[in-house]
C-alpha cells in the first residue's frame, strides 16, 4: 500500500475515533463516492503491480 493510502486510513481512523469520542454523527457516504473509493483502490493496486513486474522485467536477476 501506498504512503497516501495508509495516510488516508489513518485520517479516516482519527476522524472516527473523534466522532465517537465527541459525539458527532458519522460521516455519511453516498453509494457513488463508496464506489469510486474501491475503484481508486483497484486501480493503485494494479498500477504498483505493474511498477513492481516492470522492474523485475527490466532486472530479472539484479543478484548475478
Amino acid at each position: 500500500m501506498s504512503v497516501a493510502g495508509l495516510k488516508k486510513q489513518f485520517h479516516k481512523a482519527t476522524q472516527k475515533v473523534s466522532e465517537k469520542v465527541g459525539g458527532a454523527e458519522g460521516t455519511k457516504l453516498d453509494d457513488d463516492f463508496k464506489e469510486m473509493e474501491k475503484k481508486v483502490d483497484v486501480t493503485s493496486r494494479a498500477v504498483l503491480d505493474i511498477m513492481i513486474k516492470t522492474t523485475e522485467y527490466l532486472q530479472p536477476n539484479p543478484g548475478e
